[in-house]
């Protein structure tokens, strides 16, 4: 399925569907990168579940990556800063999004995914600190200052 297929499917986000990174915030948009005949789309998610979920620790964006002709990946990219901290913050966002996916948009759940965040400022704590096996083991990836989509889906 396409990204913009299962968007399409979810009634929550549909209309907040937007070409290639334009969901996301102009500060934003400079901390991430992918070949533009890969990007299939964007939704600032946060900002399209604030009436929703007013009180929830919402995810920022999900971005569509084409895999293969028929078959995109969701990239769901958190910028929040960086910090020991923080890890539990995003590790609550984390949890919601996943809840949120499961119960309100099984089609965006089916699709290949990577949860990844982006630092808004230096990268606090080490890949082999203790915040970093909690991130690991829950499934997100260490912080980082810029994401290259195509990097974040190989791996």
């Amino acid at each position: 399925m396409t990204f913009p297929a299962a968007v399409n499917r979810t009634a929550a986000i549909r209309d907040h569907l937007k070409g290639g990174l334009r969901a996301l915030k102009k500060a934003d948009r400079s901390r991430v990168s992918c070949s533009g005949g890969l990007l299939r789309g964007s939704v600032d998610l946060d900002h399209a579940l604030r009436n929703l979920a007013p009180n929830e620790a919402r995810w920022d964006y999900a971005i569509g990556v084409k895999k293969t002709r028929q078959q995109d990946a969701v990239v769901w990219l958190e910028v929040h800063p960086a910090s020991s901290l923080h890890v539990d913050e995003m590790l609550d966002k984390l949890r919601w999004l996943r809840q949120w996916l499961g119960t309100s948009a099984p089609a965006l759940e089916r699709l290949p995914r990577r949860f990844c965040w982006v630092s808004t400022g230096t990268v606090s704590f080490g890949r082999g600190s203790p915040q970093a096996k909690k991130v690991a083991l829950a499934g997100l990836r260490h912080p980082v200052k810029h994401a290259d989509l195509e990097h974040v889906l190989a791996d």
